[in-house]
């Protein structure tokens, strides 16, 4: 780590998180080597999953929420015909059943979960009921009462049916489980399914392809080099629309001041990054009638 004060670090990394290793087993190796705590993922991967991972480190995991925009992407398979019961290729066979249905008739299931739709999480999940993650409540042996929720499909895109698989490309809400979907999916055509693969490819504008290998971060961290993939505040919010303000500017922003005469033309709700004169985020602000509001400063 000759050369590089390790104490201030903070950005985040475009990590392309290979199958069998958690997201926060992602986190651990990556806080390990750069001797932080602080750090964090954006948007779990189970072990069977692999692609994009943004992993925050240092004084960006505070803008942690506003990185997805609330949409991700992924390239997902289902099999059809067994049902697990975890919901993927993890889990084991509780149900088989034969493939009686024409490609046309799960073409037309498919599409659709296009749109809001209402799911109820996989029990195998993390989401907590009465404070205890669902899993381990499952792994307990008990029954719980999961209620729906309400999440976006955005689109459903490239489908190949290839009977017993289906692999598509999705875009979706935050809080959707792809899991869930090849279940819903299975009972619908009365075979069952399960996730049987899965990629993500994007987080909100972050896209896969400009990922990098978990191994070759944290090879470029063990070199000295934790830099060489570290991407600034500002780049890891691309979504985002810019202001820049002066100095003193900068020091109200700072303080939860509000700069007067600010030059933002944004409709009301609307997020945006407020930037020193030399580029770096100061504050996460939303839009108002008449003005602005602080949703983030990063004193």
């Amino acid at each position: 780590m000759i050369g590089y004060n390790l104490k201030n670090i903070s950005g985040g990394f475009l990590v392309d998180k290979p199958v069998g290793i958690t997201a926060r087993g992602v986190d651990n190796k990556i806080g390990r080597l750069l001797k932080t705590r602080r750090v964090g993922h954006i948007g779990t991967l189970d072990p069977n999953a692999s692609g994009l991972l943004p992993v925050l480190v240092g004084k960006a995991t505070r803008i942690a929420p506003y990185v997805d925009a609330g949409i991700k992407g992924y390239r997902a398979e289902i099999t059809l015909g067994k049902t697990t019961d975890t919901d993927d290729i993890e889990g084991n066979v509780i149900d088989e059943s034969p493939v009686q249905v024409a490609p046309s008739r799960i073409y037309e299931e498919l599409l659709k979960f296009v749109g809001e739709i209402e799911q109820v999480p996989p029990k195998y999940s993390a989401k907590k009921v009465d404070g205890v993650p669902m899993y381990r409540r499952a792994r307990r042996g008990e029954d719980v009462i999961i209620q729906p929720k309400r999440v976006v499909i955005y689109s459903i895109d490239n489908v190949e049916i290839d009977i017993p698989k289906i692999r598509f490309d999705i875009v979706c809400g935050t809080g959707t489980y792809l899991r869930a979907i090849a279940r819903d999916i299975g009972y619908r055509l009365g075979c069952g399914g399960f996730l049987s693969a899965l990629k993500r490819v994007s987080v909100g504008k972050h896209k896969v392809e400009n990922a990098v290998p978990l191994d070759e971060i944290l090879r470029s961290i063990r070199d000295g080099e934790p830099q060489k993939y570290l991407l600034s505040e500002i780049e890891m919010l691309p979504h985002l629309q810019k202001v820049k303000v002066d100095e003193i500017g900068a020091w109200q922003v700072l303080h939860g001041q509000i700069v007067k005469n600010l030059d933002i033309h944004l409709k009301p709700e609307t997020l945006f990054a407020i930037l020193s004169e030399d580029g770096r985020l100061l504050a996460i602000a939303e839009k108002i009638p008449g003005r602005y509001k602080y949703r983030r400063v990063l004193a």
